[in-house]
């Protein structure tokens, strides 16, 4: 009875809020740990929510609106739904199924801190090359429209070359564009099992993609294992999460897996975003307290494992942009400045 009262939480409610925009990720974070912290110190839910929105004047107007929906018995998890990111709401989601809310609002404000540092330090990495690139892209304008038709004396001529010219650039900018929508359509359409594997074959970025899914999928698996559920119940849980989410389409395969007769431990290792060491520790036979424990250290050190690579990536943002705005002087000299040089040579020796 008291895993199904568990189950019973992750239901969704037919109670739905006005959408507002999500948080920010430092107000996220600030947010979960301090609910975390009050938890700890003995505050139920109610008068955490309260004394927040009483000491901690620099969140949203919306704490005001959670704390009225918590009064009028609105679940704690429809309220955040709203200004949590995705991946954050379906781990506390599936959190509730054991109530065990502190832990694990100290883990989402771990995860939450780490992006929102992150985040703040490739936008500080990319304001000195994103300068010298405007710079480049204002440089070529002024070359390409006020000096360069000077230089080459026949304006009229040169007007209609630019004017194809533009043409050009407009057709090219155009399917660009297109291009770009077709691709969101595309990846839009795909399911999220899929475009996780497509996501570690992007160059820099597949192994911070492979480190995070290592990380999300077993803090997640031990909190499931820890809540004493079985493989039925954990996949009905799952399966009461969005339709887009990850952990719900790989639930779902997991099943049919199952239906047909077919080893889900032979397919688990056949894809690509579940880390190895995953199959190793559920083959191992272990009982579900070690099992839950052991996957939860490996979970730190996966979460430790995503930080060091996040760095890694970051230290390679401004060389790979520099050298970027390198081959644009490069393409800048090769037309324009070199058939400007060649102009001024015929001029002089007219």
């Amino acid at each position: 009875m008291k895993q199904q009262r568990s189950l019973d939480i992750l239901q969704p409610k037919q109670r739905r809020v006005s959408k507002p925009g999500k948080w920010s990720l430092a107000t996220q974070a600030r947010f979960c740990q301090l609910l975390a912290d009050q938890l700890a110190s003995g505050f139920s839910l109610k008068q955490a929510i309260t004394f927040l929105r009483t000491v901690a004047g620099e969140f949203p107007r919306s704490l005001a609106t959670i704390e009225q929906q918590l009064e009028q018995g609105t679940p704690l998890i429809d309220v955040l739904a709203p200004y949590l990111q995705a991946n954050v709401y379906f781990q506390l989601r599936l959190t509730l199924a054991h109530g065990d809310l502190q832990p694990a609002l100290q883990q989402a404000a771990q995860f939450l801190r780490l992006a929102a540092t992150q985040r703040r330090r490739f936008q500080q990495l990319l304001m000195y090359p994103l300068g010298l690139l405007v710079s480049m892209l204002g440089l070529f304008v002024t070359l390409k429209v006020g000096i360069l038709p000077q230089l080459q004396g026949d304006l009229a001529v040169q007007s209609i070359g630019n004017q194809g010219g533009w043409y050009g650039w407009l057709g090219l900018g155009g399917s660009c564009l297109l291009g770009l929508v077709g691709a969101w359509q595309w990846w839009h359409r795909q399911p999220r099992l899929r475009l996780a594997t497509l996501y570690l074959r992007v160059p820099f970025v597949g192994q911070l993609v492979q480190a995070y899914y290592a990380y999300y999928l077993t803090a997640n698996l031990s909190q499931l294992i820890r809540s004493g559920l079985s493989v039925k119940q954990m996949l009905r849980v799952l399966n009461q999460l969005p339709d887009k989410a990850l952990l719900r389409q790989l639930a779902q395969a997991l099943e049919l897996k199952l239906m047909t007769g077919q080893s889900p431990l032979h397919w688990l290792r056949g894809q690509p975003y579940i880390p190895v060491q995953l199959v190793v520790f559920l083959q191992k036979g272990s009982t579900h307290a070690q099992l839950g424990r052991e996957l939860q250290a490996y979970s730190e050190l996966q979460y430790r494992e995503l930080v060091a690579r996040s760095e890694r990536l970051l230290a390679l943002v401004q060389p790979i942009l520099l050298g970027v705005v390198a081959v644009m002087v490069v393409g800048a000299y090769l037309t324009l400045l070199l058939p400007m040089y060649q102009n001024l040579q015929e001029v002089y020796h007219d």
